[in-house]
């Protein structure tokens, strides 16, 4: 189902005041520099004052909107009516001033009807529509003569009719027309933006998904441990084992305490899913930190190297635990295995971010590594409460956000190798950043 929001969307939010006041702009400018050729450049004789009274009571309604697109860019609908209103009137002065409809210009009847087929909905058309067709009918009557020189142009009634015929049928087809393609175009627009954000949704759903199962996938070791304890309690003398259960107790304090910063680890990770604040920091600085605050076991014999391919300057990305915890995962089973080091080697070009995480251990069996990335698969599946998880996880979320994983033994049996790859332009925040202002 649509998000609410989406149906508060009106028109209005659409019809930008910068846009409208670029256009009428331009169109004084035109008529400006038309009036000027005409009277001065080809001679002709035009009230000249009375036109340029016209457009300078036009130019002081284009400062007044200017005025208001410094407070808000967005126009109401009515504003917007109200304005294209007084362009048609303020066209049909000029047109009345020289020459009426056998004025070529009074083609330009059709513009403020475009514009509006465009932008507002079918019944504002339609009353601008109503709006040309009765100034157009007086000027076909009432107008000043064309400026022909010292000749009259005699020009039919047939033909006078004709141009009144011309601009009114015109105008009517174009606010239907236009106003059809317009609605469907709206349509469409409105529809991608539904599916983008039902979309957006169903990602930020698996991503919670994931979060959980990975949450499960760590909670099975602690979890596994207590209920070792538990029933150690059964074969328990309370008097004569009494250090034991002292011990057992200390145990399960912190295995319970292991459970409880999984946990918070997930609530904090949900809570900030797809709504990540924190300031981007170099992504070599992001996994030096989720050493120091996840992994601080392991840190002594991490060696992280990092270089750039094309000298472009190093990623910046934020907190997000689509990335945490792969990155989380993989180095702990590299820990787990590793003799005494595990190599982290990050790189990246402008396309593509790449991070390899290597131990010294054993390497991984040929039986796992024919199925890796797949769910219960693992040398340790049902031992200490592992549920051969942690890989397909990691798998999963980081193919999530457009990347890929795969994992290698190393030539000579000397450990394994995961290799991370990354689309640089979903994970660099100063990407992600353009996208979202463009």
């Amino acid at each position: 189902m649509p998000d609410q929001s989406l149906a508060r969307i009106s028109t209005s939010k659409l019809v930008s005041n910068k846009t409208l006041e670029n256009i009428r702009w331009i169109a004084l400018f035109g008529q400006m520099l038309a009036i000027l050729v005409v009277h001065f450049g080809l001679g002709f004789s035009l009230p000249l004052t009375s036109c340029l009274v016209v457009i300078v009571l036009s130019a002081a309604v284009g400062l007044i909107q200017k005025s208001i697109s410094q407070k808000n860019d967005n126009l109401s609908l009515n504003t917007v009516f109200a304005l294209l209103a007084y362009d048609i009137v303020q066209l049909a002065m000029l047109i009345y001033l020289t020459g009426g409809l056998l004025n070529p210009f009074a083609i330009l009847f059709l513009a403020p009807i475009t514009v509006s087929a465009t932008v507002l909905p079918q019944r504002h058309t339609y009353y601008l529509v109503t709006i040309v067709v009765i100034l157009v009918s007086i000027l076909a009557v009432y107008h000043n003569p064309l400026p022909w020189g010292d000749t009259a142009l005699n020009v039919p009634k047939l033909y006078v009719l004709g141009i009144w015929s011309a601009l009114v049928i015109s105008s009517i087809f174009i606010a239907a027309y236009a106003g059809m393609i317009s609605r469907q175009s709206r349509d469409l627009a409105r529809g991608l933006a539904e599916a983008r954000l039902t979309m957006a949704k169903e990602q930020q759903m698996v991503a919670l998904g994931s979060l959980a199962t990975a949450a499960a996938h760590k909670l099975g070791s602690p979890l596994n441990t207590i209920t070792l304890i538990a029933h150690e309690f059964d074969n328990l003398d309370p008097q004569k084992d009494y250090n034991l259960i002292k011990e057992d107790l200390q145990a399960l304090k912190d295995e319970t305490e292991r459970c409880r910063l999984i946990l918070a680890e997930l609530n904090s990770d949900a809570v900030t899913l797809g709504s990540e604040t924190d300031d981007p920091m170099p992504i070599s600085a992001l996994i030096n930190s989720l050493l120091d605050e996840r992994l601080p076991d392991l840190k002594s014999i991490v060696n992280l190297q990092h270089q750039s391919l094309d000298g472009t300057n190093q990623p910046m990305v934020i907190w997000r635990a689509d990335l945490l915890h792969p990155l989380e995962t993989l180095i702990d089973n590299a820990g787990q295995y590793a003799k005494t080091k595990i190599d982290i080697n990050l790189e990246w070009s402008m396309r593509d971010i790449k991070i390899e995480i290597e131990d010294d251990g054993p390497g991984i069996l040929s039986s796992v590594l024919a199925r890796l990335g797949e769910p219960y698969n693992s040398s340790r599946s049902g031992e200490d409460g592992h549920m051969g998880l942690g890989v397909f996880i990691a798998k999963t979320m980081i193919e999530n956000i457009g990347g890929q994983l795969t994992l290698v033994n190393k030539r000579g049996g000397k450990g394994a190798r995961a290799t991370i790859i990354l689309p640089r332009d979903t994970i660099d925040s100063a990407n992600i950043k353009g996208s979202r202002s463009s």
